[in-house]
């Protein structure tokens, strides 16, 4: 009874993080990726906010319930809040950088200068200065190490400048957010993005026999917390079937391998032949194991392939 009482109590924490896990959805083909997410409006009305990797002209919004969409307002980066105070702090940085390479360009000059001053002098003995050579000698070595530290200093200021110029640059394009006005309460949202795709990944695994097993792995993006990870084995163009990504590295299949040569009970081969694998298969990174040994890894041209060589560099 006691167990009853604290199953039903945990069943609307349940509930409620399935109807969460359901709002949001990333398909990922072989080429990028597809979100759909739930959105509520307040008074017939929302604001999305939209990544910088969106695709152009990919939005699409339907209202839920029976209701319509009004209107759909898309909000360009230099026009939306949360976008320009980006934009206003990466260029306020880019300013600091330029000012800070123009001072090292300064000091480069001037130690330069001082070395060129340093090297031309003619050394004159006096009581002041005895060893006139060493003198001048430390001197025009101070100049060139505070070249170095110059040379150095504009160097990192260089890759800390092109970064924020990256940055900015992905800031200031593309559309920032979408204004929605629906009837209804809530609307599905779906857009495709650039770069989270799903990367094919093999593990190529021998029992030390002639009969193995090819695994066929989903390498996905980072994944947010809370949104379900779907997999589809095409491109987005394709728009195959998908199928629920469990955990970071699913395994989408397996297909029986025949070693046809190359293997041996005792020595584990560093190549391979085996009867073809199952057409239309996308090429990818593989790993080999025998008898549960993990001997290395290479590249497996996919579907129609009968042999497999590690990568040995």
């Amino acid at each position: 009874m006691r167990l009853l009482l604290l199953a039903l109590g945990m069943l609307p924490a349940l509930l409620c993080e399935e109807a969460w896990a359901g709002q949001k959805s990333v398909t990922c083909f072989l080429d990028g990726a597809r979100v759909v997410q739930e959105v509520a409006a307040t008074n017939g009305y929302l604001e999305l906010p939209l990544p910088d990797n969106l695709v152009g002209g990919s939005l699409r919004v339907k209202a839920l319930g029976g209701g319509s969409v009004i209107r759909v307002e898309l909000v360009p980066a230099e026009k939306d809040l949360r976008r320009a105070r980006e934009i206003a702090r990466l260029q306020e940085r880019k300013g600091e950088l330029q000012d800070r390479m123009a001072a090292l360009e300064k000091r480069e000059e001037i130690f330069s200068a001082a070395a060129k001053s340093q090297s031309g002098k003619a050394p004159r003995k006096t009581k002041a200065n005895p060893n006139p050579l060493g003198t001048l000698q430390q001197g025009t070595e101070f100049a060139l190490a505070q070249m170095e530290s110059v040379y150095r200093s504009k160097r990192n200021c260089r890759k800390a400048l092109d970064t924020v110029e990256k940055e900015l640059a992905v800031a200031s394009r593309g559309v920032a957010s979408a204004r929605i006005w629906i009837a209804g309460g809530k609307a599905r949202v779906s857009y495709l993005v650039q770069g989270e795709f799903w990367t094919p990944s093999y593990d190529i695994r021998w029992s030390g026999g002639s009969d193995g097993e090819l695994l066929l792995h989903a390498k996905l993006p980072q994944r947010e917390k809370g949104v379900q990870y779907l997999v589809s084995r095409g491109t987005i163009e394709q728009a195959g079937a998908a199928e629920v990504a469990r955990g970071d590295f699913p395994t989408l299949s397996r297909w029986p391998l025949t070693l046809a040569s190359g293997g041996g009970k005792d020595e584990p081969p560093s190549s391979f032949a085996f009867a073809a694998v199952q057409a239309g298969l996308p090429p990818g990174d593989a790993a080999v194991f025998w008898k549960g040994e993990y001997l290395g890894s290479g590249r497996f041209s996919g579907g129609g392939a009968t042999g497999f060589s590690i990568n040995r560099q």
